[in-house]
C-alpha cells in the first residue's frame, strides 16, 4: 500500500513538524516549481582533458513564462593547489560584482541557453607526471547567472557590471546555479546518467507517453537508469575502485512526492499524489489539468542528466474519444493522421509500444496527430489511444512501418 501523506509515522520529520496537528495545512513542498528556478546544469561530457570543450546547458523554468537570460561563468581550476585563481572560494560567485572586473581565472562562457567551457591545454604543466591530481582530476566551477529580463549577448563588460550591481541590490529577479566540470587526465572519463524508463504501480509508462492520474490518486513511480559506473581512485594507499551512486530528485508543477531524494539503483520508489486530494486542500486540481514532473539524476561525480514527463489529472465527465480511420505520413516529415469522434479527448497514440511524438488533437484538422517515433523498426502495429478519462482503447487500426 502506498505512502498517505497525512500519516505523520511516514513521512520525513521536518514535514511531519510542519504539519501541524490533525494535518492542518500543509506546507509547500520544496519540489513544486512555482517561481524561477534551475533545476540541473548539464555538462557534456562532464569530465574532460586539459584544453578540451564540455558543452553546458540548464534546465531552467518559469512558470511566469517571462523573458529570462543565462549569464554563464567559468573558472580555471587550481591544479596546484595553490590557491592562485579567485574561484576558490567559490562563495565569492554568488557576490557577482566581484567579477564582473574579470580576475585571473574568472571569465564569461556565454549569455544564452548555452555554452561552452574548457580549461586552458596546459593546466597541468606544474604537476609532476604520475601525481594524484592529474588522474583524479581537479574541478571547474561553473556558475549559470539567471536574469530575468533579456540581456543582449553582446553587452560590454560595462554594462555587465551594472547589471550585477543591480542583481546584488535585488533590483531584478535572479538565480544562481553553481555546477562544476571535472578536468583530468583519467581513462575513461566519467559520463553522465542516463535515465532508461519510468515504471507507474509498476507498469511502464510507454515513451513519449503523459502520464495519467485520477484527482487526489497516489502511484508510484519507480525510474530504471543505467548502473552507475565504476572509477578509479588514486589514493596514497594505492588505486581504489569505487561505484559511483546514482541519485534522483523529483519536482513538478503541482502534486507531492513522498520523498525528494532517493537512490535509484537500491532505493524506494517515489510515491507521487496527484492535485485534487481532500487530504491535501493546498493542491487542488488545475483548471487545465496538465503538469509535468521533471526528473534530475545526479551521480556524485558532476554528471547530470534530466527527463520532464508530462502527467494529466484525468476527467471521467469527458467524452470517450473513438478512431475509425488512421493516415500513415504522406511524406517525410509529415505526421501520423488518426480520425474518429471525440479525438480532443485523446492523450496518447501508442504504437508498437511507443506514443507518437508530440502527439496532441488538431482543432483545424479535427484529427490526433503525430510523428512517428524514429526508433520504432518497420513492421506493422496495433494503435492504442490513450485517454483524457485515465483509459485506454485499442482501436482495432494499425499502423505499417514500411
Amino acid at each position: 500500500m502506498g505512502l498517505r501523506f497525512c500519516t505523520w509515522r511516514r513521512l520525513p520529520l521536518f514535514v511531519v513538524l510542519g504539519l501541524g496537528s490533525a494535518c492542518g495545512v500543509q506546507l509547500k513542498p520544496e519540489t513544486l516549481v512555482d517561481k524561477l528556478r534551475v533545476l540541473s546544469i548539464v555538462a557534456e561530457p562532464p569530465e574532460v582533458k586539459p584544453g578540451e570543450s564540455a558543452q553546458l546547458s540548464a534546465l531552467l523554468l518559469d512558470p511566469s513564462s517571462a523573458r529570462t537570460t543565462v549569464i554563464w561563468v567559468g573558472c580555471e581550476p587550481d591544479a596546484t593547489g595553490n590557491n592562485y585563481t579567485a574561484c576558490n572560494d567559490t562563495s565569492g560567485l554568488l557576490q557577482p560584482t566581484s567579477f564582473t572586473t574579470f580576475p585571473e581565472g574568472v571569465r564569461i562562457l556565454g549569455i544564452g541557453n548555452n555554452a561552452s567551457y574548457a580549461s586552458g591545454v596546459n593546466l597541468f604543466d606544474g604537476v609532476p607526471e604520475g601525481d594524484s591530481t592529474r588522474f583524479n582530476g581537479v574541478v571547474g566551477p561553473v556558475l549559470a547567472v539567471v536574469i530575468g529580463e533579456e540581456i543582449d549577448p553582446t553587452s560590454t563588460n560595462e554594462e555587465l557590471a551594472e547589471l550585477f550591481a543591480r542583481i546584488e541590490r535585488q533590483e531584478v529577479k535572479s538565480v544562481f546555479a553553481l555546477s562544476r566540470i571535472t578536468v583530468s587526465e583519467r581513462e575513461p572519463p566519467n559520463l553522465n546518467p542516463r535515465f532508461e524508463g519510468l515504471d507507474v504501480d509498476g507498469v511502464a509508462l510507454p515513451k513519449n507517453a503523459v502520464l495519467q492520474v485520477q484527482p487526489g490518486q497516489e502511484v508510484a513511480l519507480h525510474v530504471h537508469a543505467a548502473p552507475g559506473e565504476t572509477y578509479t581512485l588514486q589514493l596514497p594507499t594505492g588505486r581504489e575502485e569505487r561505484t559511483e551512486p546514482i541519485v534522483g530528485a523529483w519536482y513538478s508543477t503541482n502534486g507531492r512526492f513522498s520523498q525528494e531524494r532517493f537512490d535509484v539503483i537500491t532505493g524506494s520508489d517515489t510515491f507521487f499524489l496527484a492535485p485534487g486530494s481532500a487530504e491535501v486542500p493546498e493542491d487542488p486540481v488545475p483548471q487545465r489539468r496538465f503538469g509535468t514532473l521533471w526528473l534530475v539524476l545526479r551521480d556524485g561525480r558532476g554528471g547530470q542528466a534530466h527527463t520532464a514527463v508530462r502527467f494529466f489529472t484525468c476527467d471521467e465527465t469527458l467524452p470517450e474519444p473513438k478512431a475509425l480511420t488512421l493516415t500513415p505520413p504522406t511524406a517525410e516529415g509529415a505526421p501520423v493522421s488518426i480520425k474518429g469522434m471525440n479525438l480532443s479527448s485523446a492523450l496518447d497514440a501508442v504504437v508498437g509500444g511507443i506514443a507518437l511524438v508530440r502527439g496532441s488533437y488538431s482543432t483545424a484538422q479535427d484529427a490526433f496527430l503525430g510523428d512517428l517515433p524514429p526508433e520504432l523498426p518497420p513492421g506493422t502495429y496495433p494503435v492504442t489511444l490513450r485517454t483524457k478519462r485515465c483509459t485506454s482503447i485499442e482501436t482495432g487500426l494499425t499502423l505499417t512501418i514500411p
